[in-house]
């Protein structure tokens, strides 16, 4: 009996949390059970690092919502959605915060000549260290690219990318210095994407026919394959990325800041969206 009164004095906790918001959060409005439960009970013991010094519960019910409680709390339902225990969360919270709180180490990128995507004067830039041959970033990368050209992120992010080929990936230095080659071209993002969506029919041969896909010209495609300072491009990639201690790919940097937090596309544009706010004094929506 004690267990089911304290159940339901957490779910009144929650609705109540809802009531008073300037607009719902779907990924909480739609938990139920033992799944509702467990994500008030972590938005009321957890505090977001920025915005707000109450619990994330508490700051929700504020007048004027703090935009990163509204992100977190979104973020913990999204998560208990997925099955997660609280563990797991914490442990994802905690990476997150250490990701975004400012006032931590940036670290050095050279990025004058590097493919970018997104406006060239954009208050957020975001860099990412990829293996052309990494299976994780086949997948990641074309979403992260599309919702900075089309969706959500579109003329608030600057998307720069560092071809970071891992020794660890067959074949990875043929494909950097093609991805390397490509941009020289100016059809990096177009290469990119197009050698991804290939990504299980890759092949060294077929990459002049790739390059001649997407509108290169086969033959000085192959000629900047085969130029010195095309390599040497990528090998001060790779230097740049070790200092920066890129050890694993995807690896994102945030205006400079490391990004550790998960690899995960919602939260990666989440994170994302969140130093956007930041940079532009939305601190409240």
């Amino acid at each position: 009996m004690i267990y089911r009164i304290v159940v339901m004095e957490l779910l009144l906790l929650m609705a109540g949390s809802h009531e008073t918001l300037a607009e719902p959060i779907p990924e909480c409005q739609k938990l139920q059970g033992p799944k509702k439960v467990l994500a008030e009970k972590i938005l009321s013991s957890q505090y977001p690092y920025d915005c707000c010094d109450s619990t994330i519960a508490k700051c929700l019910k504020n007048e004027k919502v703090c935009a990163l409680a509204w992100r977190l709390a979104r973020d913990v339902c999204r998560r208990v959605e997925k099955g997660q225990d609280e563990k797991k969360i914490l442990r994802s919270l905690s990476k997150r915060a250490r990701s975004m709180m400012t006032g931590g180490k940036t670290f050095s990128i050279d990025i004058e000549k590097t493919p970018y995507a997104g406006p060239k004067d954009a208050r957020v830039t975001v860099v990412e260290y990829a293996c052309p041959r990494c299976p994780f970033c086949s997948k990641i990368t074309p979403v992260v690219h599309e919702a900075v050209t089309t969706g959500p992120l579109k003329d608030k992010i600057r998307l720069v990318f560092k071809t970071f080929p891992l020794k660890s990936h067959k074949n990875s230095k043929e494909a950097g210095l093609a991805f390397v080659a490509a941009a020289r071209l100016g059809k990096f993002w177009e290469f990119m994407r197009y050698s991804y969506a290939h990504f299980d029919s890759f092949c060294t041969k077929l990459q002049s026919q790739w390059a001649e896909a997407v509108g290169m010209d086969k033959a000085r495609f192959e000629s900047l394959v085969k130029d010195p300072g095309v390599r040497k491009e990528l090998v001060n990639n790779v230097k740049e990325g070790l200092r920066n201690k890129v050890e694993a790919t995807p690896t994102f940097f945030i205006n400079g800041r490391r990004y550790v937090g998960d690899l995960d596309t919602d939260e990666l544009q989440d994170v994302f969206e969140e130093e956007y706010d930041r940079v532009t004094g939305k601190q409240f929506r």
